[in-house]
């Protein structure tokens, strides 16, 4: 039950992904949410298979650093801009 949550959770953050792109901080939670429930999923099929794996830390470790990364963007492009709006940025334009 908690591998079948954690798949709907990721694609569920995979269309806030798609969807709610007018500001920055939508973005970064949606990518936050479908690490955390990669982590989910990678965790209960480590424990079903019943094989101790490093690739839970190892997930965990660039989730820690992709939040740290993205908050850093994220005070860093309020500094220089004042806003955290996506549309607002050329490059992102769709």
């Amino acid at each position: 039950m908690l591998y079948v949550s954690g798949l709907v959770c990721f694609f569920g953050g995979i269309v806030a992904f798609s969807t709610y792109q007018a500001h920055t901080l939508n973005v970064l939670l949606s990518l936050e949410a479908i690490m955390l429930s990669l982590l989910v999923v990678l965790y209960t099929f480590n424990c079903f298979s019943g094989s101790p794996s490093q690739s839970f830390l190892v997930l965990l470790t660039f989730a820690a650093c992709e939040a740290a990364l993205g908050l850093s963007l994220l005070v860093s492009m309020l500094r220089l801009w004042g806003n955290d709006y996506v549309d607002s940025f050329g490059s992102m334009k769709f």
